[in-house]
């Protein structure tokens, strides 16, 4: 559901050189639109954004390895940026969740503008498994339209503050037992970071007994329920995944799923990568935690493309009772975004009051209801708001039915 997130107050506004949302958008940050994002300027990077990271001990802020894949690092300044801007600017007095897209990279940073495309995905304020969902959907929908072939999704899972708490324990047992195994460059390795056990690639030439430890393995019943979720969703997406231990980010903040999305020719490169970073905002100094989720999609676009003026009038509000009518709502999203027909939608939300009231609210004509029975076969209920006649419409045929609507 499109939000106004701009600053409300005249004092807020003064603060910025110019209106937060984007007046014209391109390709991309369209598509992430239709998923329900918000399209703004990108947010910058102030001094006090560059000192929290002093306050957070990132052993991959200067990882060899991650220097290779800029942008795709786990950075702490970018992320503070988006948590100052979320506080800052009052979105937390906003309906949960807030959604926004912005083009890469941040500016007041030292990253040096690239010739490839980057763009960046936040959800803040949804802490279920739909804000995985709907990134990795959105990520995949943008790569698809610009031609990338071969998509594959790899993920992992960290679970939360007490599982990761359970797996840095574990892992520190193991290292201090295997220490004198270890070879000079690891000894040195695991000194600076004990996670790069699991990281590096070169574990497998160490000699050791016994298996490394796997973060999964120390998976809360909550944590693994919400990973289960996540996976349901990716299968239905129809795009080969697999789940790699070695995939475990940053644990001094990253918690719950970590993605990568790979392509191209090979299908190795790396095209997009996301993580949820909710333990961020207490370590940094924030009174609490503030649930976030982003991902970072990068590649080198082959045309500048059109710009679009403004998000088209929406006419159509979707509602899901059900986590396997969830499922079935991305893939119809999908299905209309690919016919141009903007969608609201509450995927966030369980409860049918409160999408009902998010519907009426928006004042639109027509509802789009997918409840258990719809999902398992396949429809949609297309409810006139004035008048409540109501139809059921197969999803194969939704997008010619609402044309005529329209």
């Amino acid at each position: 559901m499109q939000k106004e997130i701009i600053p409300k107050t005249q004092a807020q506004k003064k603060k910025l050189d110019k209106s937060f949302s984007l007046k014209e958008f391109d390709a991309p940050l369209l598509t992430a639109a239709y998923f329900g994002f918000t399209p703004i300027e990108t947010p910058r990077i102030e001094k006090e954004d560059i000192a929290k990271q002093k306050t957070i001990k990132d052993p991959l802020a200067d990882h060899p390895t991650t220097k290779l894949h800029f942008p795709f690092v786990f950075d702490v300044i970018e992320k503070a940026a988006i948590l100052r801007t979320y506080v800052d600017w009052k979105w937390e007095s906003l309906p949960p969740p807030i959604l926004v897209a912005f083009k890469k990279p941040f500016p007041g940073g030292d990253h040096k503008k690239s010739t490839d495309y980057s763009l960046g995905l936040e959800i803040l304020g949804l802490t279920n498994s739909s804000a995985e969902a709907l990134l990795i959907r959105t990520a995949l929908s943008i790569l698809t339209d610009e031609g990338f072939k071969n998509l594959s999704i790899t993920l992992n899972s960290l679970g939360d503050k007490e599982s990761i708490s359970d797996f840095e324990k574990m892992i520190g047992t193991f290292v201090r037992k295997n220490m004198n195994n270890f070879s000079a460059e690891m000894r040195k390795a695991v000194k600076k970071d004990i996670f790069e056990i699991v990281r590096s690639e070169e574990t497998k030439n160490e000699k050791l007994p016994g298996e490394t430890p796997k973060s999964m393995s120390f998976l809360s019943e909550s944590s693994r329920n919400h990973f289960k979720e996540v996976v349901e969703y990716i299968e239905s997406f129809d795009i080969p995944y697999s789940i790699n231990p070695k995939l475990i980010g940053s644990p001094t903040f990253c918690s719950h799923t970590v993605f990568e999305i790979r392509g191209g020719e090979y299908g190795d490169k790396i095209l997009a990568q996301g993580y949820h970073y909710s333990r961020l905002a207490k370590k940094i100094g924030f009174k609490k935690e503030i649930p976030a989720i982003g991902a970072t999609i990068s590649f080198k676009k082959k045309e500048k493309g059109i710009l679009t003026k403004g998000i088209p009038k929406i006419k159509f509000y979707m509602i899901q009772l059900s986590f396997t009518a969830k499922i079935k709502t991305l893939k119809a999203l999908e299905c209309l975004r690919k016919a141009h027909i903007f969608v609201a939608h509450s995927l966030a939300k369980d409860k049918l009051q409160s999408q009902l009231t998010s519907a009426e609210n928006m004042k639109l004509p027509y509802m789009l209801l997918i409840g258990q029975k719809e999902a398992i076969e396949e429809c949609v209920v297309v409810r006139d708001a004035d008048t409540r006649v109501q139809e059921s419409v197969h999803l194969k045929d939704l997008v010619q039915y609402l044309k005529k609507l329209k």
